[in-house]
């Protein structure tokens, strides 16, 4: 299983935050610590029937499924292997 990163583009700089894979393949949810959250927060993956076609998926306030004391669930809407990885 190789680690899926989220993207954040603050202030012209790009950052990247891993995204916990063991909660994300348990339960295909997207589990964040508060601290890392922020509004240009992202993760770029390829439509499923043009393979060439890349869009962002951003999290936002809006698509949080769940929240406790620590973290934010958000719900993963496609395939792991859709994903891109890019390097910085």
């Amino acid at each position: 299983m190789r680690p899926i990163y989220l993207y954040a583009n603050t202030g012209g700089i790009l950052r990247k935050i891993a995204v916990d894979m063991a909660y994300l393949f348990a339960h295909n949810k997207i589990r964040l610590p508060k601290y890392y959250f922020e509004d240009s927060l992202h993760f770029i993956y390829s439509d499923a029937k043009d393979l060439n076609k890349t869009e962002q998926y951003f999290l936002t306030k809006d698509k949080v499924v769940k929240e406790d004391n620590d973290f934010f669930y958000f719900d993963f809407p496609v395939k792991l292997n859709q994903v891109i990885g890019i390097s910085i």
